[in-house]
């Protein structure tokens, strides 16, 4: 039987049993840390995990800057997960933020449309604190400018930026961020390509020179799919439907199964080799396919396959690589956290608990480790601040993509 993850890439669950008292201790510790750590002018310290930056520029968007932790820290305060005095206002530092970033990618390929690393998660974290009309329009036509970005994905391309137009319907109800939803999903359908050897659909991403036929929820298949079935609610049936149906056909071909566990490859080889590597995170493997796709039909097949995925979540165990959610512990245990949600079976509640205990865990060995704490929401930290809440409250939706 094939074995579908990387032992090495995983350590063994910690024994310290669940706490909700540690839970909430650790979350004031981490946002805590993070707010001692802001200044207005350098925002937070980087991170030798993180890309190196030069002062003047730092991370700033969502996925592992100051963008990203400044909406971590407003959504824990608007939960009330932090108890202690907040009196911290981001205002002025969140309305430089775009122009600032903007001297960083301006020699990126195309990349102001990113939802999690250019103009559009930052619009909409600058219009969610002032809801100023002309902060709205902008994004909405950074959003149109890529709707057909050529990279097919999310981290770059319209699946990514159609999360920004869902959550402005969900906050707004204009009429105009449902039509653009629905267009783009209506544009990204069109672009499928079916496999004939696979006899299933895929995208053909085009990135970094290269061609691929990713599968996870970082560049592939299911974040794709994830716009669709996490904007249900704002779309016709018809058009989320035909998403599912395609969506459980290729999962199910792509599918690999050891016993009760199922994971997927990074990327789909039509030439039949096997991977190179197996990943269980996020960003590729059963763990974002999960946290993208919780919301699919309750059938048979779709039980069968995100149940699959969970079990090897449970079985490789957290992430030796980090605490965070793009590739850490705290995002695969979303994942677990997910399937409780979906299917009230509250072994996956303990098991999701289990991971938050041993990512706070990290946190304290990065720290000792690196000789310093990591203040990014997709990489960093902050992550674990929000996965520890999300247990202790029962709340499985994903930051910034189920929730803004």
């Amino acid at each position: 039987m094939p074995l579908l993850y990387e032992p090495a890439r995983h350590e063994p669950l910690t024994a310290t049993p669940w706490s909700e008292g540690a839970a909430h201790e650790a979350v004031a510790r981490i946002t805590g840390d993070a707010l001692a750590s802001f200044t207005p002018e350098a925002l937070w310290p980087p991170h030798p995990l993180d890309d190196a930056n030069p002062a003047d520029s730092r991370p700033l968007p969502l996925y592992d800057g100051a963008g990203g932790v400044i909406w971590a820290l407003q959504h824990l305060r608007r939960v009330r997960a932090i108890d202690r005095d907040f009196d911290f206002d981001f205002r002025a530092t969140v309305a430089t933020l775009v122009e600032r970033h903007r001297t960083v990618i301006a020699s990126w390929d195309n990349a102001h449309g990113s939802y999690l690393l250019g103009d559009t998660g930052l619009l909409l974290l600058q219009w969610q604190f002032t809801h100023d009309a002309a902060v709205a329009d902008e994004l909405f036509t950074t959003v149109e400018a890529n709707l057909h970005h050529k990279s097919l994905e999310a981290l770059w391309g319209s699946p990514g930026s159609l999360l920004a137009a869902r959550h402005m319907a969900e906050a707004t109800n204009e009429p105009r961020w449902r039509d653009q939803l629905e267009r783009g999903l209506r544009i990204l359908w069109d672009a499928m390509v079916f496999d004939e050897g696979l006899g299933a659909w895929l995208w053909v991403q085009d990135m970094y020179g290269r061609h691929s036929r990713y599968l996870g929820a970082g560049h592939g298949f299911a974040g794709n799919i994830f716009p669709a079935l996490g904007g249900a609610s704002w779309l016709p049936s018809e058009l989320v439907q035909r998403y599912a149906d395609r969506a459980l056909q290729t999962l199910t071909a792509t599918a690999v199964a050891d016993g009760t566990c199922i994971n997927w490859a990074p990327e789909h080889d039509p030439r039949g080799q096997p991977p190179n590597k197996w990943l269980v995170q996020d960003c590729h493997g059963g763990p974002g396919i999960v946290c993208r796709l919780a919301d699919a039909p309750r059938t048979p097949a779709w039980d069968a396959l995100l149940l699959g995925a969970g079990e090897l979540v449970w079985r490789a165990g957290p992430l030796e690589k980090g605490v965070g959610l793009c590739h850490g512990t705290a995002g695969n245990g979303y994942a677990l956290l997910k399937l409780w949600q979906r299917s009230g079976d509250e072994v996956w509640r303990d098991r999701a608990r289990a991971f938050a205990m041993h990512a706070i865990e990290q946190v304290q060995r990065f720290a000792e480790r690196t000789g310093q704490t990591r203040h990014s929401l997709w990489t960093g930290d902050i992550g674990v601040a929000l996965f520890a809440h999300a247990c202790i409250v029962g709340d499985a939706r994903y930051p910034t993509l189920d929730v803004f």
